[in-house]
């Protein structure tokens, strides 16, 4: 299981980009800088403008079909295998990353599981004041 997240580009159900969590803090950094341009390790590039929302994709976690619509035993499935604790602790992580390291874009080149807030970043990344 590897858990995965949504860049929304559009309003239907159907407007969207998957990519790994692993990469969240760069969907952050790219949603909150509209102008600049990004490349997920999946081969989605995208212009930070037009990402309109990021969400966990319960569906591509779970290995279920884009199209199934969740119900309330799926939510369950879900919860008690702590998928979505996980995808929140991530999706927090991520924003802190990018709002912490926004004259950093090295950090952007590291997994997001590869980095430990607490234990402060490597020299070579830390926040320029």
């Amino acid at each position: 299981m590897t858990l995965q997240i949504k860049l929304i580009t559009g309003f239907r159900e159907d407007q969207y980009q998957t990519v790994d969590i692993d990469e969240a803090h760069k969907a952050y950094y790219l949603f909150t800088h509209p102008e600049e341009r990004g490349i997920f390790n999946n081969g989605v590039a995208i212009i930070g403008k037009h990402i309109q929302g990021i969400e966990p994709d319960y569906n591509a976690c779970m290995g279920w079909n884009p199209t199934h619509k969740l119900d309330s035993d799926d939510w369950n499935e879900i919860n008690q295998k702590g998928i979505n604790r996980k995808v929140q602790d991530m999706l927090e992580k991520a924003r802190d990353v990018a709002r912490l390291n926004q004259n950093n874009p090295s950090i952007f080149l590291l997994p997001l599981s590869g980095i430990n807030l607490n234990d402060g970043l490597p020299e070579y990344l830390n926040i320029q004041n």
